[in-house]
C-alpha cells in the first residue's frame, strides 16, 4: 500500500514537473496563491477543474503578485 502511494506520488510529480517548477520560480518572485472566484484559465500554470457535463475548464486560484 505504501509502495502503491509512493509511487502514485513520483509519477504525479514527474507529469506536472513544469507546472512545480513554475510555481517555485514565482513564490520566489514574491508570487502568492490568490483566491480569483470561477475564471477561465488564461494560459498560466493553475490547478484546472472541468466541468464534466460541459467539458468547461475553470480554475479558483492563481498566483499573483
Amino acid at each position: 500500500m505504501v509502495l502503491a502511494l509512493a509511487l502514485m506520488s513520483v509519477l504525479f510529480i514527474t507529469d506536472n514537473a513544469e507546472f512545480f517548477t513554475t510555481v517555485d520560480k514565482q513564490k520566489q518572485e514574491g508570487y502568492n496563491w490568490e483566491y480569483v472566484g470561477k475564471n477561465q484559465p488564461d494560459g498560466s500554470p493553475a490547478i484546472t477543474v472541468t466541468n464534466e457535463a460541459t467539458g468547461e475548464e475553470s480554475i479558483y486560484f492563481k498566483l499573483e503578485k
